[in-house]
C-alpha cells in the first residue's frame, strides 16, 4: 500500500480539473501581462493557481503550500515544515500563449525537504506523469504504463531535451563538450523530464538561474522514481529548504548512468550565481 496514495489521487484529480479550465480559456483567447522579471502571466495562471491552492489547503490544512502565483512570505517555515506542496499552475506560459501545447500543470510534495510525490499533466494531450517513491506511471487516453529511464550509457549517443524558449550559449557549450548531436525540443520543463521518464530523451540541462522550486519538485519526484537523477551543475542535490526560491546553479537531469561523469565535464561552464 502506497502511503501517499490519497495525496497522489487528489493531486491527479486537481491537475486534470485544472487542465480542463486551461483548455477552456485557451479556446476563448488569451491576454498576457508581465511580471517584474519579464516573464508573462495570464489570468488563467492566477485562476488555476488559486483553485489548486484552495483545494489542497482544504484537504491538507496543516501543510505548507508554495506556488508560482502567490507571494512566498514564509521562507523560515518552509525551511522547517515536514510537508510542503509546490505548485506551478502553467509551466510554460510562453508556449501556452503561443498555442503550441507544450505547457503543463505541475504539483509536487516534499517530505522533510525531499521530493516524494509528483504530478505533471499536459492538458493538450491528456497525458499525466505521476509518481511516489514506490513507482512512476504515465497515464494517457486508453493506456497506463510504468515509467523507466533509458539504458543509454554512451554520453555521445544520448538525446538531449532542450528548451524551445530558453536556449543559451551555456547550453550550446555543454552539448558541444559532451559530444551530443541528437536533440528533442520541448517547452515546459516538466514535459522535458517526462521525455526522460519515457525514454524519449536521456539528458536535460538548464544553464539558467531562472528555474524555481516549483519548476522541479514534482518533476524530480517523477524522474527519481523512474530511476533518473537530478542535481545542479556542481552535482549537488537540489535544496527545497533554502531561503531563495531560485536554483542558483542550474539543473542537470539524466538517466543516471553517467550523471557524475556528465557533471564533471560541464560543471565549470555554469558556476553558481550569487
Amino acid at each position: 500500500m502506497d502511503f501517499l496514495a490519497p495525496e497522489l489521487d487528489l493531486a491527479c484529480a486537481l491537475a486534470l480539473e485544472a487542465g480542463r479550465h486551461i483548455l477552456s480559456d485557451l479556446a476563448q483567447g488569451l491576454r498576457a501581462s508581465y511580471k517584474a522579471d519579464g516573464e508573462p502571466v495570464t489570468e488563467t495562471d492566477r485562476a488555476v493557481n488559486a483553485f489548486l491552492v484552495a483545494e489542497l489547503r482544504r484537504r491538507f490544512p496543516n501543510d505548507l503550500i508554495v506556488s508560482e502565483e502567490a507571494k512566498d512570505d514564509e521562507p523560515a517555515r518552509r525551511a522547517m515544515a515536514p510537508r510542503v506542496w509546490f505548485i506551478d499552475p502553467i509551466d510554460g506560459t510562453k508556449e501556452f500563449l503561443a498555442g503550441n501545447g507544450e505547457f503543463s500543470v505541475m504539483i509536487g510534495l516534499c517530505l522533510d525537504g525531499q521530493p516524494a510525490l509528483g504530478v505533471v499533466h499536459q492538458p493538450t494531450t491528456a497525458k499525466t506523469w505521476r509518481a511516489t517513491p514506490q513507482s512512476a506511471w504515465l497515464d494517457q487516453p486508453g493506456d497506463r504504463r510504468p515509467l523507466r529511464v533509458s539504458s543509454v550509457s554512451d554520453i555521445r549517443a544520448m538525446t538531449l531535451a532542450v528548451s524551445r524558449s530558453h536556449r543559451n550559449r551555456y547550453l550550446a557549450a555543454a552539448a558541444e563538450r559532451l559530444g551530443i548531436r541528437q536533440e528533442i525540443v520541448s517547452g515546459s520543463g516538466g514535459l522535458k523530464i517526462g521525455l526522460l521518464a519515457e525514454q524519449r530523451a536521456d539528458l536535460f540541462i538548464s544553464a539558467s538561474t531562472r528555474s524555481k522550486l516549483w519548476d522541479t519538485a514534482g518533476p524530480e519526484a517523477i524522474l527519481r522514481a523512474a530511476g533518473g537523477a537530478l542535481t545542479d551543475f556542481q552535482g549537488r542535490p537540489l535544496d527545497y529548504r533554502q531561503p531563495s526560491l531560485h536554483h542558483p546553479a542550474g539543473l542537470v537531469a539524466s538517466n543516471g548512468l553517467q550523471h557524475a561523469a556528465i557533471v564533471t565535464l560541464i560543471r565549470d561552464l555554469f558556476p553558481p550565481r550569487r
